[in-house]
């Protein structure tokens, strides 16, 4: 045979092969069809993985996404199944009782303050306040039914409680714990640093202390060993455990995005300002909001973080810009449209504005507002920042820290670089400065 026909043969059973390959390769191979692009067929086949938020969360630029707790995995799924019983009922199932402040009607802490308070009670439940003695599962927190200030007037449900806007903690609830007045079964703690029996089924945390009990064991109830773990991953799980919305608000939430985010936004090439004025600030005395309690960095402050961002990245080509002070945004919308006029601008086409971040007696700052947009209004003002690399926070608010821990565990950019103009010093500030384990 000459040498034509070994060639012959060889690219024969080539393609025999590489047939043989594909067919038994088939469950993982994308076939295009005439109809379409191979580029749209591979993004619906990706797409139509269930569950798999790392590549669906790309196609929502301008849409609502949010990490499933029960599907994500990592710190996120171990809280929701902490936080879940197959028996609620169950003498060993025991509990922690959230209760509100004696004075809750004037309960004034925003959303990001709740959220990190509650993380401390998620962390006192599943160590059972640090007991060295008992082990397993320890305690599922519970909230109790009481007003949540900002659920006041709430259309959504029966009761002006958290659940208004966001999902339960937990699949129990009251009705699964011991009576508050049983004292066989229940203690109430007067202060977050009381002792208590760890065989008591149901405890309640005080209803005087704003603040909740400090625990040392941050990693044990996941059943992971030693303490060499990522802060950030797991504060950012309680953040967006906590944040999860109801269903209307997600549908509120989506739409708001759909009329605020060009779809080609390009989360690399994006900076997000959330510039938390108005009460915040020195000087701001209003009934029902939180005292000033920062010298407020000046819009030009701002500015000038934007340009060192610029000629670091001269990609960028996006500002994310949003504040609870109307005056605020629209001034430093100016200034960027002076100054940078070739940067595209994305504001909150929706954002209520009201002045506050506090969450009681909104009607001192704006006639006519009702508590769910303006809930609506930051969390959409949230999910925008998501989609921006570069930030110019201040540190000294809860919330535009929020904003930067949960973008570097759950954000669309590759990385995020921060800027802390109005900063701070806690562990909180930290993480959102510098993410990992913070300083």
């Amino acid at each position: 045979m000459n040498i034509s026909g070994h060639t012959t043969i060889f690219l024969a059973l080539l393609v025999l092969f590489q047939i043989l390959f594909l067919y038994l390769n088939a469950s993982h191979v994308v076939r295009l069809t005439p109809s379409s692009s191979w580029k749209q067929q591979l993004d619906n086949s990706l797409q139509s993985k269930d569950n798999n938020a790392a590549v669906n969360k790309y196609s929502h630029i301008n849409s609502f996404w949010w990490p499933s707790p029960s599907s994500s995995g990592g710190f996120l799924s171990a809280i929701h199944r902490a936080q879940h019983s197959s028996d609620c009922s169950s003498p060993s199932t025991k509990y922690l009782v959230l209760r509100s402040l004696k004075n809750n009607d004037g309960d004034n802490r925003g959303l990001s303050a709740w959220a990190s308070v509650t993380m401390h009670h998620f962390l006192h439940a599943f160590s059972d306040g640090d007991d060295a003695s008992s082990s397993g599962r320890r305690r599922i927190l519970v909230a109790d039914e009481e007003l949540w200030p900002m659920a006041r007037g709430c259309k959504h449900g029966t009761s002006e409680m958290r659940e208004c806007y966001f999902v339960p903690f937990s699949n129990c609830n009251l009705s699964h714990v011991d009576s508050i007045n049983d004292s066989e079964h229940s203690v109430a703690l007067k202060d977050a640093k009381q002792e208590y029996d760890r065989g008591i089924r149901t405890v309640y945390t005080s209803n005087t202390a704003k603040y909740a009990r400090m625990t040392k064991d941050t990693y044990g109830w996941t059943g992971l060993q030693g303490k060499d773990y990522p802060k950030i991953s797991l504060v950012a799980a309680f953040l967006a455990y906590y944040l999860q919305p109801q269903p209307w608000l997600r549908q509120e939430i989506d739409a708001r995005l759909h009329r605020s985010l060009p779809p080609d936004l390009d989360p690399d090439r994006t900076i997000g300002v959330p510039i938390r004025r108005s009460d915040k600030c020195h000087g701001h005395s209003i009934e029902g909001s939180a005292k000033g309690e920062l010298d407020c960095p000046s819009l030009n402050s701002y500015l000038k973080e934007v340009q060192r961002f610029m000629e670091f990245d001269p990609n960028i080509n996006s500002v994310i810009i949003t504040s609870e002070d109307s005056s605020a945004a629209s001034e430093f919308v100016s200034l960027v449209q002076q100054h940078l006029p070739q940067l595209r601008i994305v504001t909150n086409k929706d954002d209520v504005q009201q002045g506050t971040g506090s969450a009681s007696k909104l009607e001192s700052y704006k006639t006519n507002v009702e508590n769910e947009k303006v809930v609506a209004s930051a969390l959409t003002s949230l999910h925008m920042h998501l989609r921006a690399r570069y930030f110019v926070i201040t540190t000294k608010s809860s919330w535009t820290s929020t904003i930067a821990i949960l973008a570097r565990v759950y954000g669309f950019a590759a990385d995020v670089i921060v800027v802390d103009i109005g900063p701070t010093t806690h562990a909180f500030s930290y993480l959102a400065k510098f993410g990992g384990n913070g300083q």
